[in-house]
């Protein structure tokens, strides 16, 4: 989870102020501390959602987003969506991945990772493959479409776009640094600034 949400944190510093919003599902509630930095700051969506009902929730609203989006672009009118629409970027950061989730959240899950990214909701998932082995092959080509980020320093990834293996390197922050905090605290300020 540190690895998440330092990604989050520089995917919000390097967008304009609330072009870029962050939803958390965090059904057992065991990311809590390393999530400190987004909700102490106040950069998320809302509070991280937790258990079923929370997972149903986020997953609901974002698919209706995607779904919203789509029928727009497809019928060539990008600007008739409903009044006060949120056009920022998406990125929804699950954890601990199947926990929390039944048949129909990881069918929903799999269809944002299809369909998301082409209207702006993205998805990152802190997970083990080996957990959701009950699933059998229905999460195969979930896992096969996703980049695997390791959070062990000089691990090597595979990456299935070109088929090479790098060497990678988590973006922390020094332990015991503000850096993350202080930044993140700029971020809630522009925003607040531009009423976003």
């Amino acid at each position: 989870m540190d690895t998440a949400v330092a990604h989050a944190a520089r995917l919000l510093a390097v967008y304009p102020a609330g072009e870029f919003t962050v939803h958390v599902i965090d059904p057992a509630g065991s990311g809590a501390g390393p999530l400190a930095p987004l909700t102490g700051t106040g950069v998320l969506a809302a509070l991280p959602a937790q258990g079923a009902a929370g997972v149903t929730d986020v997953l609901a609203r974002l698919t209706q987003r995607v779904d919203l989006v789509q029928m727009a672009l497809r019928g060539g009118a990008p600007d008739a969506l409903p009044p006060g629409f949120d056009t920022s970027q998406q990125l929804l950061i699950v954890n601990d991945f199947p926990h929390g989730f039944d048949d129909r959240a990881v069918n929903q899950l799999r269809y944002l990772a299809d369909e998301g990214p082409s209207v702006g909701v993205h998805l990152m998932m802190v997970a083990d493959r080996e957990e959701s082995s009950a699933y059998g092959p229905l999460l195969d080509p979930l896992w096969r479409s996703l980049l695997r980020l390791t959070p062990v320093p000089d691990s090597h990834l595979a990456d299935p776009w070109v088929g090479h293996a790098w060497t990678y390197e988590p973006p922390l922050v020094p332990a015991g640094s503000q850096v993350l905090h202080q930044v993140l605290t700029q971020v809630a300020a522009a925003r607040r600034a531009w009423n976003r």
